[in-house]
């Protein structure tokens, strides 16, 4: 089972300044909860977008006017509309075990050919198993 929303709103605490957005200043904000199939596993996932990938990217800035945070939402293709608008992307992921849990954080910050930022984002998953794989496809530009 899995939910996706996006709002209006402030970015969580620790995404505002990475992103060079004013603290309280709104951004598209995604939301992402997944359950695995026995309801043992779960995923979150929030996603900040900063001032530039949302003048950037016409894809994502049409989210601002139906972001209330209650309907669904698909951004799988959001990597694709910022390349399609000219960006080289640069992603750097950072992988923490969360003290006393079974799960772990990986926080991922997206930035531009010219070092500005695009997103970032912060997945929390269990980590319940021995091997813990973490992939991702770059699609090829069409």
């Amino acid at each position: 089972m899995a939910r996706a929303t996006v709002a209006w709103e402030a970015p969580p605490p620790g995404h505002a300044g990475p992103l060079g957005l004013a603290p309280g200043r709104p951004t598209l904000v995604h939301r992402y909860w997944s359950v695995s199939p026995d309801g043992r596993e779960q995923r979150t996932a929030v996603t900040s977008f900063s001032a530039v990938a949302l003048a950037e990217v016409e894809e994502l800035a049409r989210y601002r006017d139906r972001a209330d945070g209650t309907g669904a939402a698909e951004l799988r293709r959001t990597y694709d509309w910022m390349r399609r608008a000219g960006l080289s992307l640069h992603h750097r992921d950072t992988i923490t075990r969360i003290e006393c849990t079974p799960s772990v954080r990986v926080t991922r910050q997206v930035h531009d050919q010219h070092h500005r930022p695009l997103e970032l984002t912060e997945l929390v998953m269990d980590a319940q198993q021995d091997v813990l794989v973490y992939e991702f496809t770059v699609p090829a530009a069409v």
